[in-house]
């Protein structure tokens, strides 16, 4: 039978036999009294990778009777038979090999005050065993022992080392329960007279170390004191939850934080699915700004039970403080998945999208930023960073929409109008012979212009709005193409220059430039229509066009010089146009 098979079945090994409540001599025993002998249960130890499973459960076996025989006037052995009626009755096989952790539901269920469970590791080289001894109804066994042997070595031999190496904790255990048993009847100085005798045999017995804490306690010592001697029962046994919880605590009334934190953390690794305490180290860790450590404590109890919401708020907000956004991204995620009331929440949507923007993860902000406006579709806040990740992924035509959008919802979103704009004369300003200049786009980016202008007057947007206006009209210029146009904006950028002129010589440079380029097919139009009104509209055009060009002229006085002459000439020209049109 598999390793990991026996495993998973055992986890609900305990659970199935309570319900099944048998009649087991160990019940009868325990309505008539305590035995004589303290009452073990021995496991088998978990095999470690490479180790065959029948090899735990025969050394299993072997230490129940070398252990039963040896220590047969000190404890009681429960045997091998018993612990298979036990499985037997709920469902399974005798050869089942439960998780540590699952020790101690089913030694309650068999009456036993402590119980043995540990770990072997059967080599090519060597056999290496470790066991502990858990102390559950004050049967004073506690503590670990570990034993090595060549691979060569019998498991009955290795079975009988590790039985005869456990006399010295069985003796210290029988000091510990004298140590208790004078404890209840306020013996202090004959209960700490047993635990010495204890240390004697172990030097750090965590059953006597506890009773001796708890004298303390009652006889209100210093908290150094119940450090001191808390501290001997966890290097006894590093997963005694119960003297690292004490420990901590005393930490925490000796002000020592850091300590506290490590005890509790040290606790959660005797008693992992204690959730309560998972979150509280967490929170600890958190407190003290270290993120990554809470996130780790927290992903241990979701690698088991991936759907539990406390702790997926617990890990995002854990990510989120400390700014672990690839991993806030993950657990807000998986939080949405679950806790269907996140569903229309605008703020849960821009926690995420903050999330997937801080790392940055275009596809997330685009699925992301859609979940969101489709269940919120009123809100600008979210259209906002909608427009954001579909500018960020490329997809000018669709983020365009999204400024459209927020502007219909709210006309006061310059920001939004400007950011549209930048997208429009972006994709119409990349000038090609071979493409039509799209008029029509930068029409639309004039009226946004115009409505941001409308809209607020601070010296900031409106500058915005005159370099967003002499770009334009000076690419047109420089390309030649669309001259009128290119002089509307670049008569609204001279309007609004808010600079001390400074962006007004340069427009003007180019506006005198866009002027001038009309001239000579609209005087040549003039010339044949022979119309008056177009002589005024000439005039204008020459007029307008030598006052722009004074103006830049220090943009590049050659160029100035000889446009100036050009305009001259056609403005003496013109005045001769309306006599020979006979004009009125």
């Amino acid at each position: 039978m598999e390793k990991a098979s026996l495993t998973t079945r055992s986890t609900v090994v305990p659970i199935v036999m309570l319900a099944v409540g048998l009649a087991l001599p160990s019940i009868l025993e325990a309505q008539s009294g305590r035995s004589a002998n303290e009452r073990v249960l021995v496991l088998p130890p978990l095999p470690m990778d490479g180790t065959d499973t029948s090899y735990a459960i025969t050394f299993a076996s072997e230490l129940r009777n070398r252990m039963a025989a040896k220590y047969r006037f000190r404890l009681s052995v429960i045997p091998s038979e018993t612990i298979c009626e036990a499985l037997q009755a709920s469902g399974f096989d005798c050869d089942g090999i439960l998780d540590p952790q699952n020790a101690d539901p089913l030694a309650r269920f068999l009456q036993a005050s402590g119980y043995i469970v540990g770990w072997v590791d059967h080599g090519r080289d060597s056999t290496r065993v470790s066991v502990r001894l858990v102390d559950r109804a004050r049967s004073g066994l506690s503590g670990w022992n570990t034993f090595s042997a060549p691979a060569a070595r019998s498991v009955q031999d290795i079975a009988r080392d590790v039985s005869d190496g456990l006399d010295d904790q069985v003796k210290a255990a029988e000091q510990a329960r004298e140590c208790d048993s004078r404890r209840e009847r306020s013996d202090f100085g004959g209960a700490r007279d047993r635990a010495q005798r204890a240390f004697g045999f172990s030097p750090n017995h965590p059953s006597a170390a506890m009773c001796v804490a708890l004298i303390f306690e009652v006889q209100q010592q210093p908290e150094d004191s119940l450090i001191f001697v808390l501290e001997k029962a966890v290097r006894g046994d590093s997963l005694n939850a119960r003297a690292w919880e004490m420990l901590g605590r005393r930490y925490l009334a000796n002000h020592d934080t850091v300590k506290a934190i490590n005890a509790f953390e040290s606790q959660l690794r005797a008693d992992p699915n204690n959730l309560t305490l998972r979150h509280g180290v967490a929170v600890a860790r958190m407190q003290q700004g270290d993120f990554e450590a809470a996130v780790e404590i927290l992903q241990y109890a979701l690698d088991r039970n991936p759907l539990d919401l406390p702790t997926l708020q617990f890990k995002a907000r854990a990510c989120v403080d400390g700014e672990i956004w690839p991993c806030a991204l993950d657990a807000l995620a998986a939080q949405y998945e679950v806790d269907s009331a996140l569903i229309g929440n605008g703020e849960f949507y821009g926690k995420i999208f903050g999330a997937a923007q801080s790392i940055p993860d275009t596809a997330a902000m685009l699925q992301w930023s859609e979940e969101a406006v489709s269940q919120i579709p009123t809100s600008v806040a979210l259209w906002r960073a909608r427009a954001a990740a579909l500018k960020d992924a490329g997809e000018r035509d669709r983020a365009l929409e999204a400024y459209d959008r927020i502007i219909a919802l709210d006309t006061t979103q310059l920001s939004s109008a400007l950011a549209a704009v930048q997208l429009l004369l972006d994709s119409t300003l990349v000038i090609d012979s071979t493409v039509p200049l799209d008029t029509m786009r930068l029409a639309r980016a004039d009226s946004l212009l115009q409505l941001v202008l409308r809209g607020r007057q601070d010296t900031t947007t409106v500058m915005n709005v005159a370099l967003s206006y002499f770009g334009p009209g000076a690419r047109m210029v420089q390309h030649k193409i669309h001259y009128p146009l290119a002089a509307r904006f670049l008569e609204q950028a001279v309007a609004h220059d808010l600079l001390n002129g400074r962006l007004s010589t340069q427009a003007n440079f180019f506006l005198g430039l866009a002027y001038f380029f009309q001239v000579p097919d609209l005087d040549t139009e003039v010339r044949e229509s022979k119309s008056c009104e177009m002589v005024d509209v000439e005039m204008n055009l020459i007029t307008r066009g030598i006052a722009a060009m004074t103006t830049g002229a220090s943009i590049s006085q050659q160029t100035a010089t000889t446009i100036l002459q050009y305009l001259r000439q056609y403005d003496e020209a013109v005045k001769t146009y309306k006599p020979v049109f006979e004009c009125p």
